[in-house]
C-alpha cells in the first residue's frame, strides 16, 4: 500500500533541513541538513551576506539525500517552515535576490520610526515594538542602499524565499507577516497605515493567503534539481513558532506551549486580538483563524547550553564519542544530584523581555563558594544554567497573566524543541512554573506544523484540529514537586534583584551585555 507522505524543507538560523512525515502517523521517515552558507560581511558590522544561488544549491543537496529514503512519488504535497524577523527581498524581475537578511542580521534602521512617533502606534497595530523585523529592515534598505531599494520587486520571509524557489510564487501566511510589523492584527491584512506613514509602496507587499494554501506547484527544473517529481503541489510556508504551536496541539485558546530552542519561546493561545498596554509581552497572529499568540522570548536559552557543553564539558563529550552518548545527558547526571536552587548559586544570562527597552546583563554565575567544592562544581554550575532559562520562561508567563489577568495561566505546559530532549529540564520548568509539563512524541513541531497544515491544504485531514488529533501524540509528563516550587518561587525573587543590580553594570559602561 503506497505511503501519504508530506516534506517539510525547514530553515533555520544555522542550517536548512527536509523533514519527510508520513501523513497517516506524523512520524518522520526520512531526515537530512545542511549548513546555511552566509558568511559576515566585511564592511558593513553585524551583517550577513545570504548568497541565494550557494543556498539553493545546499537545499536541493539537503532536499535530494532525504528523498534517497523514499519514493518520491508518494509525496503529495511539500512546503517549508522558517524563522521569522528576517527580510529576502527579489527584484521587479524576478531575476536576482537583492537582499537576504537572516534574523540575526543587524542591519535595521528604526530613527525614522522613532523621528516620527511611530512605534507606539506600529505595537498597537501589529502587537510589536521595532526591533529586528522586516519594516526596519526595509527603512535600512532605503536609508543605505536606495538603488537596490528601487527595484525591490516583493518581500518575503525565509520560509516565502524557499518556496518561491520549489515553485516560482510568492505569497505569506498571516504567522509569519505578523514578523514584518506589517500585518494588522485585527483584520490579519496589511496595514496600509503604516505602509503610508513609513512612505512605502503597497506593492512590494505579497498576498495574504491561510496556512496550508497552494500556490503552485514543482516544475520540471526544480524536479530535476531536488528530485522531487514534476507537478508536486507547493504550499505557502509556514512561521517557525507558530507552525510549533500547531506541531504541539496548541491551538485552542488557553493552549501554552514552550518552544525551547536556541530561543526560547513561551506562548500561550488566545482568542483575542489584543497587545499589551506596557508594551513588554508581544502579541502575533497564530496559524489558525480566529486566534492569537501572546510570545515571551527567551534569548539564546539553548545557544548558552551549547556554550557550557563546549567551553566545560571536554571530558563528557569524549566520553559521549566513546560510548555513543549525548554528552548533554552526562552533564544532566551531573546536575540531576543538585538540590533546586542550586545551592543559592544563579546564573544571570537572558531577562525577561521588554520589548520597549530589552537590555542583557553581561553573562555571569554569582553566589558560589570557592572554599566549597562540593556545593560549586560542574554540576552546580550547569543546573543554575537551566535554571536561569526556566525563571525567564516563569517571568514571561507572569508578564501574560499581568495582560490577560489570568493568574491561573498556564493550566498546563507543552514542551518541545531541543529543551524537551532533557527529562532534567522539562523537570526543572515543571516545578519552576508550579504546573504540569507534557512532551509529545515528536519534539521537532515545527516541522511537523508545517506538514499538517500541508496536509489540510492538499485535503487529506478536513481540518487542523482533526489533523492534531491524529498525529500528536503525548510521549512524557511531569508533575510539579510543591517543595521544589516553594524553593523556586524564592530563587526567582531573587534571580529579579540580582539581574536589576547586574543591569547598572551594564549602565554604568563598566561591562558589556550579553
Amino acid at each position: 500500500m503506497a505511503r501519504r507522505l508530506t516534506a517539510t524543507i525547514d530553515c533555520g538560523s544555522s542550517n536548512v533541513r527536509c523533514i519527510i512525515f508520513d501523513a497517516d502517523t506524523g512520524r518522520q521517515v526520512s531526515v537530512a541538513s545542511q549548513d546555511w552558507y552566509v558568511p559576515r560581511n566585511s564592511v558593513i558590522p553585524g551583517a550577513y551576506d545570504f548568497d541565494s544561488r550557494a543556498n539553493w544549491k545546499l537545499a536541493c543537496e539537503c532536499i535530494r539525500e532525504a528523498l534517497s529514503r523514499v519514493d518520491a512519488a508518494q509525496i503529495d504535497v511539500v512546503t517549508a517552515s522558517g524563522f521569522r524577523h528576517g527580510i529576502f527581498c527579489v527584484d521587479t524581475q524576478r531575476s536576482e535576490t537583492l537582499y537576504g537578511c537572516f534574523n540575526m542580521d543587524s542591519r535595521t534602521d528604526c530613527d525614522y520610526l522613532y523621528e516620527h512617533n511611530l512605534q507606539r502606534k506600529i505595537f498597537d497595530i501589529t502587537g510589536d515594538w521595532p526591533s529586528l523585523h522586516g519594516l526596519p529592515r526595509l527603512m535600512w534598505i532605503k536609508r543605505h542602499d536606495p538603488e537596490a531599494f528601487s527595484r525591490i520587486g516583493k518581500i518575503m520571509l525565509v520560509s516565502g524565499w524557499l518556496v518561491y524557489q520549489l515553485c516560482g510564487e510568492i505569497a505569506v501566511e498571516p504567522g509569519d507577516a505578523s514578523s514584518t510589523l506589517l500585518l494588522e492584527l485585527k483584520t490579519r491584512a496589511w496595514s496600509r497605515e503604516i505602509m503610508d506613514a513609513c512612505e512605502l509602496p503597497l506593492s512590494i507587499l505579497p498576498p495574504v493567503v491561510e496556512p496550508g494554501t497552494i500556490i503552485g506547484t514543482i516544475g520540471a527544473r526544480v524536479a530535476e534539481d531536488t528530485g522531487f517529481a514534476a507537478g508536486t503541489p507547493v504550499t505557502v510556508g509556514a512561521a517557525d513558532t507558530q507552525a510549533g504551536l500547531v506541531g504541539v496541539g496548541a491551538i485552542a485558546p488557553g493552549d501554552s506551549a514552550l518552544i525551547g530552542g536556541t530561543y526560547w519561546m513561551s506562548c500561550h493561545v488566545t482568542d483575542r486580538p489584543y497587545t499589551d498596554p506596557e508594551y513588554r509581552t508581544r502579541t502575533s497572529c497564530h496559524s489558525q483563524r480566529g486566534r492569537w499568540i501572546f510570545e515571551g522570548v527567551g534569548f539564546l536559552a539553548g545557544l548558552t547550553v551549547r556554550w557550557f557543553r563546549d567551553a566545560f564539558g571536554e571530558q563528557e563529550k569524549q566520553i559521549a564519542g566513546t560510548y555513543r552518548m549525548n554528552p548533554y545527558d552526562l552533564l544532566d547526571r551531573l546536575a540531576e544530584t543538585v538540590p533546586a536552587g542550586s545551592y543559592g548559586v544563579q546564573a544571570l544570562f537572558a531577562d525577561v523581555a521588554n520589548q520597549q527597552k530589552w537590555m542583557m546583563c553581561s553573562p555571569t554565575f554569582v553566589g558560589w563558594d570557592i572554599l566549597n567544592p562540593e556545593t560549586s562544581h560542574k554540576g552546580v554550575f550547569f543546573r543554575a544554567l537551566l535554571e536561569n532559562a526556566c525563571y525567564q520562561s516563569f517571568g514571561e508567563f507572569a508578564s501574560i497573566q499581568r495582560v490577560t489577568g489570568d493568574v491561573s495561566l498556564p493550566e498546563k505546559l507543552i514542551v518541545c524543541g531541543g529543551a524537551a530532549h532533557s527529562r532534567l529540564w522539562c523537570g526543572i520548568i515543571s516545578d519552576v512554573i508550579g504546573k504540569p509539563v507534557t512532551v509529545p512524541e515528536e519534539k521537532e513541531g515545527t516541522a511537523l506544523g508545517a506538514a499538517i497544515l500541508a496536509m489540510v491544504g492538499k485535503g487529506l485531514y478536513r481540518d487542523t484540529e482533526e489533523a492534531v488529533r491524529a498525529l500528536i501524540r503525548e510521549k512524557e509528563s511531569y508533575e510539579p514537586s510543591p517543595a521544589n516550587h516553594r524553593v523556586y518561587r524564592d530563587e526567582y525573587a531573587r534571580w529579579r534583584e540580582l539581574y536589576a543590580n547586574a543591569l547598572t553594570l551594564v549602565e554604568r559602561g563598566l561591562v558589556k551585555p550579553m
